[in-house]
């Protein structure tokens, strides 16, 4: 027999060790992965559902600047106007249901005397959420910002938007909350001060 093809005997269990050392280590391996895996798959969804709040409140910051600019964009509004632009408010928001989970709240604010802010007209719609204004209601004193103010002569429209938020995974990550945004805008042609009839 050739003894340069047999291994000898010391060769066959340094091989076996190794072979023995290699399985081990895989072993230990998959264990450390079944132990590590329920932290990496938390850490993932928590992400995945922080960058969805994220996301919310950048959509909804976003609604209620556009809607405020549509309306101070025009010389004069209608019911239809307005109805046309709480429309527009459901595709600025996706892909959150804003017409499900949220409302958005318009408001034409004026100091004709200089007596103070109120709310010369205010609508609501782009969703079934109930909630009432933050800003007042129509014919009411204005509640605005402390530094913000309505001068004398001048109209301001004012939009809110209110989103129900529920977490898709857990509430330890992000609790329900109602997300709000407010934004303002002067209006750039006319004042804006009462709403015109629909043609």
């Amino acid at each position: 027999m050739n003894s340069a093809v047999t291994p000898k005997l010391p060769d066959l269990r340094r091989l076996l060790a190794c072979l023995r050392a290699i399985r081990s280590d895989r072993a230990n391996v998959a264990v450390e992965f079944a132990l590590a895996l329920p932290v990496i798959l938390a850490m993932l969804l928590a992400s995945a559902e922080l960058g969805r709040f994220v996301l919310l409140n950048q959509k909804i910051d976003r609604v209620a600047t556009t809607m405020s600019d549509l309306v101070a964009r025009v010389e004069t509004i209608s019911e239809n106007d307005l109805d046309d632009i709480f429309l527009a408010a459901s595709h600025v928001a996706a892909p959150f249901d804003l017409s499900d989970r949220g409302r958005v709240v318009i408001s034409s604010v004026v100091n004709p005397d200089g007596n103070g802010a109120t709310i010369a007209w205010q609508r609501a719609g782009g969703g079934t959420f109930l909630t009432s204004s933050d800003v007042g209601t129509e014919g009411g004193i204005a509640d605005l910002a402390d530094d913000f103010t309505v001068r004398e002569g001048e109209t301001v429209i004012v939009s809110e938007v209110f989103f129900d938020f529920e977490p898709f995974l857990s509430e330890t990550i992000v609790s329900p909350r109602v997300v709000y945004r407010r934004a303002h805008h002067r209006p750039r042609l006319g004042t804006l001060d009462t709403i015109a009839s629909s043609n």
